[in-house]
C-alpha cells in the first residue's frame, strides 16, 4: 500500500556527515513498509540540525512547530539521535514518527566494538555492502569505535596468498566505519607471522588455568632480534592502514600474546610493559593524536602481581597511554573495583558476548544473554565509561545493543534495551511472546554451561513459540536475518533438547540456512573454521578439527 512521503530538512545542507545520516535514516524507513522520505525545505515533518551547544555525541529531539526537530552536537550526534528516532517510531501503517522527545547525552566515551576479523568467520567474509549496513546499524545504537585486528596468526607472511585479501577486508571494514563518520582502532600485541624464525618465538605460559591461551606464534621483545621484528611488522601493518586514518590501538597481553622466559615473566609486569610503550611510540610516530588502550585482559590469573606492577609503573609516568581496559571470562577483575584503576586512568571493558555457553560460536543461531550482561554490568557499571564487546559475527547482535546501550547510559536496563530491540527489529504486538522466546534460549544456554539438566518443556515451549510469532510479523522482519536466527535457534533447541538431536532433517536443515547467512565454507582449509560453523553433517575441514 502506498504511504504518503515524511518530508525532512538538513540544516546544514551538504555536508557529508549529515547527507550520511539522512541517507541512513531513508534507507530504515524504506526497509519498514516503503514510506518515502524526501528532502523538503518548506514546511518539513522533520528537521535533522546540528547543535554547537550539545555535547558533539548527544542529541535532542523537540517540537519546533509542527514539525519534529531532532538535533545533534554534530553530525555524529545526529545519526545517533536517528537511532533513537527510528526505535521509537512505528511502521504499521506508514511512519508513525517517534513520541520520545528529551536530550541524550552519552555518559561512556569509548562506545566500541571489537570484530574478531579471522576464521573465515562473517567479518571476514562479509560484502563490502554487508559490512558497511552493520556498521551503521551499530552506529544507531551509539557506538562510535570499531575495532578490529590484522590476523597474523593465520598467515605465514605478508606473501601469504591469504595475506592481501585479509587486508583487504580490515581496510573495508575501517573504511566502512569512517564513512559512517567512527573512529577505529587496531589491536596489537607480540603475535606475529607463522613463518616467525623459531629462535625468535616466545617462551610459552604456563597457564595453569587455561586462561592466558598460547597461539606458538608470539615472539620474545626481550630479543633484540625479536624487539626488532615486533616492531618492524607493526610499523608495515600500521602504514598499510595510514591512508584511511587510526584513531587508536589496543595493546594485548594474553590470548593471544606473552613471553614466559626469564626476562619477560612475570609477562604483565615485565615485558609486556616494556613492549606496550614500544608499540606506544611507534604508533605515536605515524599517528601523533592516536589514543593508546592498554589491556589487562586476564592479568594476576593466576597472581603475579601484574596489577600492582601496572600501578606502579603508570605512577611513574602514564604520558604514553589513555585507556585501561579489564575483563574477564567470568566475573569482572576485583583489582580496579577494590583498590583502584591504574593511573587514575578512564576504565574499560571487554565483554565477552560470543562464546559463553556456546559451541561452536554461534552455531546453533542467536545467542542472547540479557541477564547474564545485565549482572556482569551491575558489578562495574559505577566505574566503567565504555568498552569493546568481543564478537564472533553477527548472531549475538542483541548483545551488542545490549552493551551499547549499557556505555551509552550506566542506568539503562537490559531489559529496557531488549524491549526497544524487538519493538524495533520484530513488531511491537509480537514483542511479549518474543521475550519469552529469549529467555527461554538463555535459560537453555546457561544450563547448558554449568551441565545443569536443560527443560525440554521449556526448549518445545520456545520453538512452537516462535513459529507462532513467525506468522505474525511483518515479511520485512520475518525474512530478515536477525528474526531468522533467533527462530532457527529456537528451532534447533527444539530439536537438540526436546526432539531427536541436531541430526534430524529438521536439525540440517536449520543448520544449513545459517552456513547460508554467516557465508560458511561448507568445504574449508582453514583450520580454525569450525569455531564458527554450525555443525553441518555435511560439512568438511580438510585441516584441524571440524
Amino acid at each position: 500500500m502506498a504511504t504518503n512521503p515524511v518530508t525532512v530538512s538538513l540544516e546544514p545542507r551538504g555536508t557529508p556527515g549529515m547527507e550520511r545520516a539522512l541517507a541512513v535514516l531513508q534507507e530504515r524507513v524504506r526497509q519498514r513498509g516503503g514510506t518515502p522520505v524526501v528532502e523538503a525545505e518548506a514546511q518539513p515533518q522533520l528537521i535533522l540540525s546540528t547543535d554547537s551547544r550539545l555535547p558533539a555525541e548527544a542529541f535532542r529531539l523537540e517540537q519546533a512547530g509542527p514539525a519534529l526537530r531532532l538535533a545533534g552536537g554534530s553530525p555524529r550526534g545526529v545519526l545517533y539521535g536517528i537511532g533513537k528516532l527510528l526505535r521509537t517510531s512505528r511502521y504499521e501503517d506508514g511512519w508513525t514518527l517517534s513520541p520520545w522527545r528529551g536530550t541524550s547525552i552519552p555518559q561512556g566515551a569509548l562506545r566500541g566494538m571489537y570484530f574478531a576479523n579471522h576464521f573465515h568467520n562473517w567479518y571476514q567474509v562479509a560484502s563490502d555492502g554487508e559490512i558497511q549496513r552493520y556498521i551503521e546499524d551499530l552506529a544507531l545504537w551509539g557506538v562510535n569505535t570499531i575495532m578490529t585486528i590484522y590476523p597474523l596468526i593465520n598467515l605465514q607472511g605478508w606473501d601469504d596468498p591469504e595475506a592481501a585479501p585479509a587486508m583487504v577486508q580490515l581496510r573495508r571494514i575501517f573504511a566502512a566505519a569512517k564513512q559512517v563518520g567512527l573512529d577505529t582502532c587496531l589491536g596489537l600485541g607480540n603475535v606475529l607471522f607463522n613463518g616467525t624464525p623459531a629462535e625468535l618465538r616466545a617462551t610459552p605460559l604456563a597457564d595453569p588455568l587455561g586462561r592466558h591461551g598460547n597461539s606458538g606464534t608470539t615472539v620474545c621483545p626481550s630479543l633484540p632480534a625479536g624487539r626488532e621484528l615486533i616492531l618492524a611488522t607493526t610499523t608495515a601493518l600500521l602504514r598499510r592502514v595510514a591512508d584511511l586514518g587510526l584513531d587508536s590501538i589496543c595493546i594485548w597481553p594474553y590470548d593471544e600474546g606473552g613471553c614466559a622466559c626469564e626476562h619477560c615473566r612475570p609477562w604483565g609486569a615485565n615485558g609486556f610493559l616494556r613492549l606496550s610503550r614500544d608499540l606506544a611510540a611507534t604508533g605515536h610516530a605515524l599517528f601523533p593524536n592516536l589514543k593508546v588502550v592498554l589491556s589487562t585482559w586476564t592479568f594476576d590469573t593466576p597472581p603475579e602481581g601484574e596489577w600492582q606492577a601496572l600501578t606502579e609503573a603508570l605512577a611513574r609516568d602514564r604520558s604514553w597511554a589513555d585507556f585501561i581496559l579489564a575483563d574477564a571470562h567470568e566475573d569482572y577483575p576485583r583489582y580496579p573495583l577494590d583498590v583502584g584503576v591504574p593511573g587514575g586512568m578512564p576504565l574499560v571493558s571487554f565483554p565477552e558476548i560470543s562464546m559463553w555457553g556456546n559451541w561452536p560460536w554461534g552455531g546453533v543461531g542467536a545467542h542472547p544473554l540479557p541477564a547474564r550482561l545485565q549482572r556482569l554490568w551491575d558489578q562495574v557499571r559505577q566505574v566503567v565509561r565504555g568498552g569493546f564487546p568481543y564478537s564472533e559475527g553477527i548472531y549475538e547482535d542483541i548483545n551488542k545493543a545490549i552493551v551499547s546501550q549499557f556505555y551509552w547510559d550506566p542506568a539503562l536496563a537490559a531489559a529496557a534495551t531488549l524491549r526497544e530491540y524487538c519493538d524495533y527489529e520484530f513488531a511491537p504486538q509480537a514483542t511479549d511472546d518474543i521475550l519469552a522466546v529469549i529467555a527461554n534460549l538463555e535459560l537453555n544456554a546457561s544450563q547448558q554451561y554449568t551441565r545443569a539438566p536443560t527443560d525440554a518443556a521449556r526448549a518445545r515451549e520456545a520453538g512452537d513459540l516462535a513459529d507462532a510469532v513467525a506468522a505474525r510479523l511483518p515479511a520485512w522482519a520475518r525474512q530478515g536475518w536477525r528474526w531468522l536466527i533467533l527462530h532457527l535457534r529456537a528451532i534447533l533447541d527444539r530439536e537438540r533438547f526436546a526432539g531427536g538431536g541436531l541430526q534430524t532433517a529438521t536439525a540440517q536443515a536449520a543448520l544449513e540456512r545459517l552456513c547460508e547467512i554467516y557465508h560458511c565454507q561448507i568445504e574449508t582449509d582453514d583450520p580454525y573454521h569450525h569455531r564458527v560453523r554450525p555443525p553441518l553433517q555435511r560439512a568438511v575441514s580438510r585441516k584441524g578439527q571440524g
